[in-house]
């Protein structure tokens, strides 16, 4: 929904660079970000009611399945972590001077025993089957990073859904004209600059990713 929005919202000159055809570092933001309107009280409101009494959907229901989903965030925050680093070791000069020719099972084996926290098993091949690491080349880890933004982004612009924020005109148009209807045109960073009203992310570079890393994946 998030990618669709984004699409649906671009104003741009020109069509290849609508949407998500930006910064790979901010594809995943809109989406990302739509998470947390997903289980918000105000959002879920709009439309979640029974499909023959109308009754709304009851909110404790909702509690209890995102409590479900939190027992097992740090394994799979752990397994984004893992996977944006192998992501990394493919894509660096190591498939071109592995001893005795690159072996794509064995990197994988190597980060996941140092890096993990249960040794991955053998006689298993699973980044055979996981076309990101191709398709992002060298990149994945902007899931993690949008993650981090997102939640920025959802207590600074949408108040963290308090008080009914999450469906505020207002606070919607002013993510929309500083980010969603850029697409690629402006860079992402200055996108992001411009929502949150920040002067260091302007530019991007080292000081910029620091901060993004000071927020941190807390959602």
């Amino acid at each position: 929904m998030g990618h669709a929005i984004h699409s649906i919202l671009g104003r741009t000159a020109h069509q290849v660079v609508s949407g998500t055809r930006c910064a790979t570092d901010f594809a995943e933001l809109p989406s990302v970000l739509m998470e947390h309107f997903a289980s918000d009280p105000a959002v879920l409101a709009l439309f979640a009611r029974h499909w023959q009494t109308d009754a709304p959907l009851p909110y404790e229901m909702v509690r209890e399945h995102l409590a479900i989903d939190r027992r097992g965030q740090g394994v799979e925050t752990e397994h984004q972590i893992l996977l944006a680093m192998l992501d990394q070791a493919y894509h660096s000069p190591l498939p071109l001077t592995m001893p005795g020719g690159f072996d794509s099972t064995k990197v994988l084996q190597d980060v996941y025993d140092r890096y993990g926290s249960v040794r991955e098993p053998r006689e298993t091949s699973p980044q055979g089957t996981f076309g990101h690491l191709v398709e992002y080349g060298g990149t994945y880890y902007s899931y993690l990073f949008d993650r981090a933004i997102a939640g920025k982004v959802w207590q600074e612009v949408f108040d963290g859904g308090k008080a009914g924020a999450a469906v505020s005109r207002e606070r919607g148009e002013r993510f929309k004209n500083e980010v969603l209807k850029w697409g690629g045109s402006r860079d992402g960073w200055r996108c992001l600059a411009e929502l949150l009203g920040d002067g260091r992310l302007t530019d991007g570079g080292e000081e910029a990713m620091a901060e993004v890393g000071r927020w941190g994946v807390k959602d």
